[in-house]
């Protein structure tokens, strides 16, 4: 069963076409209007959750004054955003995602790299290089995308 999704997924039968094009698609938006498209990656929020919020804050024209940052509304925000709060709000308990997926099965641990644990070596392997292959002509930073 999981084979039939993933070769899905690999040829863009899911919501959102590829994966790859998704992400290259904004990459490519973001590109040519840094102005207007912020591009932000899970990795990176994971890594520094305060610094990627300041950014989007800055981004949208409403940085946080010192005021706010020393009142930690920026650590608030990302409380009130966490997995572990959305995960607990009612309508990510019910009800189903484009009538497939319950909307439940949409948060998982929210690990980086957790991904790998649901798939076996060769679609990994599969899904990397063909992820690879269509990022690199592309100019993308591979700085959380290696191998």
């Amino acid at each position: 069963m999981i084979m039939k999704y993933f070769e899905n997924f690999c040829k863009g039968g899911f919501a959102f076409g590829p994966y790859e094009d998704y992400i290259l698609g904004y990459w490519d938006e973001h590109t040519r209007n840094p102005d207007k498209v912020l591009f932000l990656e899970y990795e990176g929020l994971k890594a520094d959750p305060s610094a990627q919020v300041m950014r989007l804050a800055e981004f949208m024209g409403c940085p946080f004054s010192e005021e706010e940052q020393k009142a930690s509304l920026v650590e608030e925000i990302i409380k009130l955003c966490s997995l572990d709060s959305l995960k607990e709000k009612d309508v990510n308990k019910s009800g189903k995602f484009y009538d497939f997926v319950e909307n439940y099965a949409l948060f998982r641990k929210g690990e980086v790299g957790d991904w790998i644990n649901y798939l076996n070596p060769s679609m990994i392997k599969e899904l990397l290089h063909d992820l690879h292959e269509k990022l690199k002509k592309s100019g993308f930073s591979f700085k959380y995308y290696n191998e």
